[in-house]
């Protein structure tokens, strides 16, 4: 199915959604914890900001179009269920439509993202107002049947591509049984190994960010690693290039979301908030490094934004590490648990697929 061989017209927004209602303003300070997902205006994790519960005066939405009015402005979700939107969002919604009608005029309303910024915000008018191009019928009305189709039939594609891609990842894992693998026979066996504390600096050495300001930065494809606790610590990505330009190194942040590390495998540059360290056998083996980084975000919480991690008390940083007969680091276990855990990754991915299969035509064999 092609988009490009329909007719398409456009349609104004109250015409497509028989509901449409903004959320409620709500303070952090007076969101209390729990496991309703609050929806704000963040372009992340399907626009949810925290998990909280729904006290008197929220407004509780389920099953619509979640439209960010201001933040990321026109970002927009298909949120299946049922969430507390901020005043910052705007809920749609059509009665009796499919996930695959709402994901299809998701990525419509999206679409007009470019006519609104920070100065420019959705406001209630605007939205009233927004017109949106839709795929038409013989009668010139939105073809929901056909959005339906098209969605289906690209996630199917969808499913299938992913489904190559990790039984091509699990034969490089080494991974050549997978129902041992299902019925837990890559144990990990952490319990049973000995740990000793090793002190960073004796591992490699640990090297600090250099800054690429806001009015220096230029837009290209090189990750450019800042202070973040999200989207391994990649702020921007850039087409400058520092001394820190480098691959295969663990970041770790000095400041923000202090102690928090991450394995960065590609070519990227590095800004000031952040440490590096090097290890050699990390430069040989992906899993070595995603474990080191692993052992030093568990002491994040020794740090904090009064006590960042500098370089020097990033030197004199203990992380506690397997270790082998010889009482050094245990690299080779290391790998070993790095393709464990990612092996049974894939392979819940996999089940995952399987069970959102709707037909025969879907099933994983």
């Amino acid at each position: 199915m092609k988009l490009s061989d329909r007719e398409w017209k456009d349609f104004s927004v109250p015409y497509i959604f028989q509901k449409i209602q903004r959320g409620k303003r709500l303070k952090n300070a007076d969101h209390v914890p729990g496991i309703i997902p609050y929806v704000s205006s963040t372009a992340n994790n399907n626009g949810v900001d925290d998990y909280i519960e729904a006290i008197d005066g929220t407004r509780v939405f389920e099953n619509c179009i979640s439209l960010a009015n201001s933040g990321s402005v026109g970002t927009a979700f298909y949120e299946p269920f049922a969430f507390v939107a901020s005043d910052h969002v705007t809920s749609l919604k059509r009665e009796n439509t499919s996930q695959y009608v709402y994901l299809f005029l998701t990525a419509v309303l999206e679409q007009q993202g470019s006519n609104f910024n920070f100065n420019r915000e959705i406001n209630d008018l605007r939205i009233r107002k927004m017109r949106v191009m839709l795929p038409v019928d013989d009668n010139d009305e939105p073809d929901y049947q056909f959005m339906e189709d098209y969605m289906k039939e690209l996630m199917t594609a969808k499913r299938k591509q992913y489904q190559e891609y990790v039984e091509q990842r699990l034969v490089k894992l080494g991974v050549d049984d997978m129902k041992n693998t299902e019925r837990g026979g890559y144990n990990l066996d952490l319990e049973s190994r000995e740990w000793k504390p090793c002190r960073l600096s004796k591992l490699g050495k640990v090297e600090s960010g250099r800054d690429i300001y806001a009015m220096e930065r230029v837009e290209g494809d090189i990750p450019y690693i800042t202070s973040g606790s999200q989207n391994n610590g990649i702020g921007y990505f850039v087409s400058n290039k520092n001394d820190t330009f480098d691959k295969d190194y663990i970041a770790f942040n000095r400041n923000g979301a202090v102690g928090l590390a991450f394995y960065h495998p590609y070519w990227s540059v590095m800004g000031n908030d952040c440490r590096k360290i090097h290890i050699s056998k990390a430069d040989e083996n992906m899993y070595v490094g995603l474990f080191i980084a692993t052992a030093i975000s568990m002491q994040s919480k020794s740090f904090s934004y009064s006590r960042k991690l500098g370089t020097a008390r990033a030197n004199k940083l203990q992380i506690m590490l397997p270790v082998d007969d010889n009482n050094e680091p245990d690299y080779e276990f290391m790998e070993e648990c790095g393709r464990k855990i990612m092996a049974k990754k894939y392979i819940q991915y996999l089940k995952y697929l399987e069970s959102t299969c709707e037909s025969s035509d879907l099933l994983l064999k």
